[in-house]
């Protein structure tokens, strides 16, 4: 039975490629004082999310691996181990110093702090 049950690559043959790399889906929302942008990353979990800043380009990556028990005998797995990367362009309002991440149930969220400089300011009016 075993034999017969032939497992197909994400291209579509049968080679068994179980691997693949995606740019996560993406929502991003201005703030008065931050941008939050929030990564969809189904299946990762939060020890293998690396986040940086490099110049004015702000790099994610995560892996999620593929589901299978290692101790159980496999005989079909549609599963495929996952590597999520996206880059983002810094605006010059951004704050490189000042971001903050937090991760939970799948999603990144990403706040990308502006310079005080940039931030509405109230005018006293005497």
């Amino acid at each position: 039975m075993t034999k017969e049950l032939q497992k197909t690559n994400v291209d579509g043959d049968s080679k068994g490629t179980t691997h693949r790399t995606l740019a996560p889906s993406v929502d991003i929302q201005e703030l008065a004082n931050a941008f939050v942008v929030r990564l969809d990353m189904p299946g990762v979990e939060k020890e293998s999310i690396a986040a940086r800043v490099t110049g004015a380009t702000l790099t994610v990556r995560a892996a999620a691996p593929a589901l299978f028990k290692q101790d159980a005998v496999l005989l079909y797995d549609d599963s495929i181990s996952t590597e999520y990367r996206r880059e983002f362009s810094l605006a010059d309002n951004i704050d490189p110093q000042s971001i903050d991440a937090a991760y939970e149930l799948g999603v990144l969220k990403v706040t990308l702090k502006k310079k005080q400089q940039y931030l509405p300011k109230e005018i006293k009016i005497q």
